[in-house]
């Protein structure tokens, strides 16, 4: 390289501004990877490597010209992550109660989502955040989270079960020819659309008040499709209630799901089974129909 070339190159180098700096430094704080930081900030690695390496220098000098307004911005920050702890332990707490496994991973990434509605609801985006190990750590240990294999037999069973399945369908669907259009799934969700969360404070004080009773207004959705994905069965819905106050004067066949009702809100065998000759053998001898394929479906 010619003296001109170095010349123009040392003149294209620009200045990073103290702000940046120091918001490589949050990002590497909080676990955020180099390479990541590199594409968001539109910094060479070998930049960010460097401000790394004075990172204390870069510290002091931030701490000497520290604003108010800088502090405004750690404190709004420090506030979104408090709040965001809060909903993640309500969360957790929820997909517990559940018998949801939880790993590190999921409730990392549930830290980040919640963390970003936050930021939406506060309208401050001005920072993305990453939850690391670090802080995982420290969540961990504030919420007496433990790391525990599930167990029993109803566990096991289903562990086993599910296992051994993939092999077993992957069989059937071979010997009995079937194409993806005439291979169907269907699963069961509950659905709660008003809930008090348990494990906070107010909601055990609440609970333990003179007449309070806690609302868990839950629904059951059964939904379902076939494996190519071009047929999506009408979804079943099973609620408490047979006519609701809310649906009065509404006519259940207009409702974009078929409606049906059992005291706790669960699909039992005879609602299933009226639910297969009534609903899944019909919607798909018309699906077969139209596009032309054999009367038989796997579900």
């Amino acid at each position: 390289m010619g003296d001109n070339e170095k010349q123009e190159k040392k003149a294209t180098r620009k200045s990073i501004s103290l702000e940046t700096k120091m918001q490589v430094i949050r990002r590497l704080d909080s676990g955020e990877r180099q390479s990541q930081i590199s594409a968001a900030l539109n910094l060479a690695t070998s930049t960010i490597r460097t401000i790394l390496k004075n990172k204390e220098k870069i510290l002091s000098s931030a701490t000497a010209s520290t604003s108010s307004s800088a502090t405004r911005i750690t404190g709004s920050r420090n506030n979104i992550i408090e709040e965001m702890e809060k909903r993640l332990s309500i969360w957790i707490d929820d997909e517990i109660e559940r018998n949801m496994p939880l790993s590190q991973s999921i409730i990392m990434e549930k830290a980040r989502r919640i963390f970003n509605y936050i930021q939406v609801e506060a309208s401050d985006i001005s920072e993305t955040y990453v939850a690391s190990r670090r802080w995982f750590n420290r969540f961990k240990h504030r919420n007496n989270l433990h790391n525990i294999k599930i167990t029993g037999e109803a566990a096991s069973g289903d562990t086993k079960a599910a296992a051994e399945f993939p092999a077993t369908l992957k069989t059937i669907i071979e010997q009995g020819n079937y194409p993806p259009e005439l291979v169907f799934n269907v699963d069961e969700t509950g659905l709660f659309w008003k809930r008090m969360p348990k494990r906070t404070f107010l909601s055990r004080e609440e609970k333990r008040a003179p007449g309070f009773k806690a609302a868990k207004n839950r629904l059951t959705l059964l939904l379902g499709g076939n494996a190519s994905g071009d047929f999506k069965l009408k979804p079943l819905l099973v609620y408490h209630s047979k006519n609701p106050r809310a649906m009065k004067g509404i006519s259940k066949s207009t409702l974009p799901v078929i409606w049906e009702s059992n005291k706790k809100s669960w699909i039992t065998m005879k609602i299933f089974q009226d639910w297969f000759t009534e609903h899944f053998c019909p919607s798909v001898k018309r699906y077969c129909e139209i596009n032309k394929l054999e009367q038989r479906a796997l579900l």
